[in-house]
């Protein structure tokens, strides 16, 4: 094999890094010719051997060792193969056999695991692979040996011991999450594994020699780890860490599920929520793992805005930058200033705070999350690509240095070689260009980090402050309210006094935690002093005493305030403008988040915008979850309200605009409940015979609104009034076990929008729907066939019926139906009347009116 073109390949190279690589080809040359094994001539791999023995000492250590490994690899081509996610279980099961001792089934998982990691390492440092590609591979990897080998120590200890079975007599197996990297699906080369071990249910195993489940899988836990406390002369083995489980070092190996779900809702710290964000089922029972986590999903994530917990988060973000300070990191690319580690607190940060209530931010990677940061306005875009460019850098600057040698190393290296080599592996030319660029994305990474969680609540320290601050907590004192003669720019002190006297003494106040009067005795001071500068004060602080009272309980609410002084300042001019908006907020405290984007908040999104937002929040919805479902309607519904009531107090929209916006918000919630109830009646009963496609789109059904919706004139308090259609002919359902004729699929369906619009949730209820405008009004079929339709507005129909029809109008469902539904109306409407007849029939209607 000719090597002598590396400086052609590297131009300008050092005459030190040429001596390696030529010596590293030289040994396995040498290995291949002792061995009898040849390479194909033609094979074009001489530019990727040379810069893969110059990256990895440990690639080119471990063909010269194994060159046969390598031949393998050439003739199977899986150097140049993607794998699919199952890939490395199907080939690590084929080489085990039952019964096979558990020495054997460990040295098969280090060599797999010795094979497929100079595999990924190839891919990556040719660049063949993408970081994400990489990051997959290594993730699967680690899946399938942890998995493997707790499968066989499992069916070791059962052998002893029996089955582990629960007090009904089931069988239990292993729940192995994952977290961190792992869990993510985000490992990198020489990773630590960070694993967490749960067993379901408490029982005895059904064995001669019986021990409990708690017994038996703790000496399945124990052999694990031994299993895995030591590698070979050649790979390291996994380190595993197991350390972020309950009570860490000092808690049980392993823990029951009600154990384990017990100890995160009545003691989980914050750092746990923030650890469990990336816990991933990897080995055992995968299924019960996520259903386990399906139950914690309310501890990781809190059912509103987390700004409650700011005071933890800064704790956690301060402990972060002391370790910096005090380890000195400056050349660390994980834990230094503006490391990995950084970037992933910045994203897990918003998703603790905002993943209960936007739940497709209950994401595991970072560059997902990211990305969907940006999409719900957390970050902007420069903030969003900044981050997202630093991760990627950083994250290949790690695999290149732990791919050297195999070790898990997060230090730029000091040796000048070492360092030349990095910069080479990275596509750089020389040393210089990617310090500097290395230092450009950590320092970027660091300012943004450096900006999170600065609080707002840090008013310059005066007199008249620190009077108001004495004033709150002295409320009660008769004679220290006295020598109040004046407050800010209050005209009434008295009534003031009397108001701020109304919320300490409320029952609300009275229940709060010592934290919560914490926060209300930091927020009230300032709240006081910024009303006070307004125009009309008192009236003001009435307004916004009530809502405090509504929202005191939930002090995350008050921490948002606190957190976010352009947020209170926007509560403020809404007070002041609209006493019904904060009403809404009182009834809706979840909105207060709204006041944090006034990009959006002033300037309500049009009808693309709206679909696209529903499209976002239904995406991390199950679709079987119908009360989630409806909630998040209704939150859709009143952030969108709230947009429209702001725009509309501010002068920013004439009342023609607001009655559009209100119309819009309507239609997508028509359209989206459409969609729903129809994925709900189709995997029951399958789909109607005759239909174009199985989409909304082409149904045979649609949504008919009148009145306010249709005519485009909504208001704030509007009901909706609508009529369901269908076009479908006789026949019955095909596709599921159970089928209905076609009327009753389509009555159904239309009796699930109904439910769903009116169906009261813990957000509230969507809309009041109005269906007496139907054919037969309130004792007619809640569903119309198109024909019979229009043979009813033709011939049976009253004149105040075929006026209704004047701002009636297609919203939803299938767009054919809706054509044909708009000819018949227009025949409708242009018939000649007589004009006698029309004027009694039109009188006497303005009579009943």
């Amino acid at each position: 094999m000719d090597h002598n073109g590396i400086d052609k390949i590297f131009p300008g190279i050092d005459k030190n890094l040429i001596t390696i690589v030529e010596n590293r080809i030289d040994s396995f040359e040498k290995s291949l010719k002792k061995s009898g094994l040849q390479i194909d001539p033609d094979l074009d791999i001489e530019a990727d051997l040379i810069k893969v023995f110059l990256f990895s000492e440990f690639v080119a250590a471990s063909f010269s060792k194994n060159p046969d490994i390598f031949k393998n690899l050439i003739d199977s081509k899986d150097l140049f193969k993607t794998y699919s996610e199952h890939t490395y279980v199907d080939r690590i099961e084929k080489t085990i056999s039952k019964n096979m001792p558990v020495t054997m089934v460990k040295e098969i998982l280090l060599q797999t695991k010795l094979i497929e990691t100079i595999r990924i390492a190839w891919r990556d440092l040719t660049d063949t692979a993408k970081l994400s590609e990489t990051l997959f591979d290594l993730s699967c990897l680690a899946d399938a040996i942890v998995d493997r080998a707790i499968k066989t120590i499992y069916e070791e200890v059962c052998e002893k011991y029996g089955l582990p079975m629960d007090n009904q007599g089931n069988f239990q197996k292993m729940i192995v999450l994952g977290m961190g990297k792992l869990g993510a699906g985000e490992l990198n080369f020489s990773s630590d594994i960070d694993l967490i071990f749960v067993y379901p249910k408490e029982g005895i195993t059904n064995g001669k020699n019986m021990i409990s489940n708690e017994e038996f899988f703790t000496k399945v836990c124990r052999r694990f780890l031994k299993f895995f406390s030591a590698g070979s002369h050649e790979i390291n083995f996994y380190r595993v860490d197991t350390r972020l489980r309950p009570y860490g070092d000092g808690g049980p190996i392993v823990m029951s599920s009600s154990g384990f779900e017990e100890y995160y809702q009545a003691q989980g710290r914050e750092w746990e929520r923030y650890a469990m964000i990336k816990a991933r089922p990897v080995a055992g029972d995968k299924e019960a793992g996520f259903k386990l986590l399906k139950i914690l999903n309310s501890f990781i994530y809190r059912r509103y805005f987390d700004y409650g917990s700011f005071d933890s988060f800064r704790d956690m973000k301060h402990r972060i930058t002391l370790q910096v300070k005090n380890k000195k990191l400056k050349n660390n690319i994980k834990l230094g200033a503006g490391g990995i580690r950084e970037i992933e607190f910045f994203g897990q940060l918003f998703q603790l705070i905002r993943g209960g209530v936007e739940p497709n931010l209950q994401e595991r990677k970072i560059l997902k999350v990211l990305d969907l940061l940006q999409t719900h306005d957390c970050i902007n875009a420069a903030t969003k690509n900044d981050l997202k460019a630093s991760y990627v850098f950083l994250r290949m600057v790690e695999n290149r240095l732990q791919a050297y040698a195999d070790l898990q190393t997060h230090d730029i290296p000091e040796k000048e070689d070492q360092r030349n080599i990095l910069a080479l592996s990275m596509g750089y030319g020389e040393w210089n260009n990617f310090a500097k660029d290395l230092t450009s994305h950590m320092q970027t990474v660091h300012h943004h980090f450096s900006q999170l969680l600065v609080s707002e609540d840090k008013e310059k320290p005066d007199k008249e402050m620190q009077e108001l601050k004495e004033l709150w907590v002295n409320i009660n004192d008769p004679q220290f309210a006295a020598d109040y003669k004046a407050i800010g720019g209050f005209k009434e002190p008295d009534r003031v006094l009397n108001i701020l006297r109304s919320l300490e003494e409320h029952p609300n106040t009275k229940r709060l935690t010592p934290n919560g009067r914490k926060k209300l005795a930091r927020l009230i001071p300032v709240l006081v002093r910024k009303i006070g500068q307004q125009n009309d004060p008192e009236a003001i602080l009435v307004k916004l005493i009530d809502l405090i009272v509504t929202i005191e309980r939930r002090t995350c609410y008050l921490s948002l305030l606190i957190e976010n002084k352009g947020a209170l300042e926007t509560l403020i001019t809404l007070a002041k403008k609209s006493p019904w908006i904060i009403t809404f907020l009182s009834k809706h405290p979840a909105l207060l988040d709204e006041l944090m984007h006034p990009a959006t908040l002033y300037s309500p999104p049009g009808k693309k915008a709206l679909e696209k937002e529903m499209g976002t929040r239904m995406a991390g919805i199950p679709p079987e979850d119908l009360e989630l479902l409806l909630e998040e309607l209704c939150v859709f519904k009143q952030i969108n309200y709230l947009r429209v009531s702001a725009a509309d107090v501010s002068g920013n929209y004439p009342l023609m605009k607001v009655s559009d916006h209100l119309t819009y918000i309507a239609e997508t919630v028509l359209t989206q409940v459409l969609l729903s109830a129809w994925n709900i009646v189709t995997q029951k009963y399958g789909f109607p015979d005759g239909i174009p496609d199985k989409s909304t789109d082409s149904c045979g059904f649609a949504i008919i609104a009148y009145g306010k919706v249709g005519g485009l004139e909504m208001g704030y308090k509007s009901d909706i009034d609508i009529v369901f259609l269908y076009e479908a002919e006789s026949g019955v359902t095909k596709g599921k076990e159970k089928s209905i004729d076609t009327i009753r699929f389509y009555s159904n369906l239309g009796q699930r929008i109904i439910n769903a619009l009116t169906m009261h949730t813990p957000a509230g209820t969507l809309y009041g729907a109005d269906m007496r405008l139907r054919p037969g009004g309130n004792s007619g079929m809640i569903v119309s066939h198109i024909d019979d339709l229009e043979d009813y507005f033709k011939n049976q129909a009253w004149t105040w019926e075929h006026q209704a029809l004047i701002r009636a109008r297609p919203v939803a469902g299938y767009k054919k139906l809706s054509s044909w539904f708009n000819k018949i109306i227009k025949a409708v409407l242009i018939e000649k009347r007589e004009s006698k007849t029309l004027k009694k029939e039109v009188g006497e209607m303005r009579e009943r009116m």
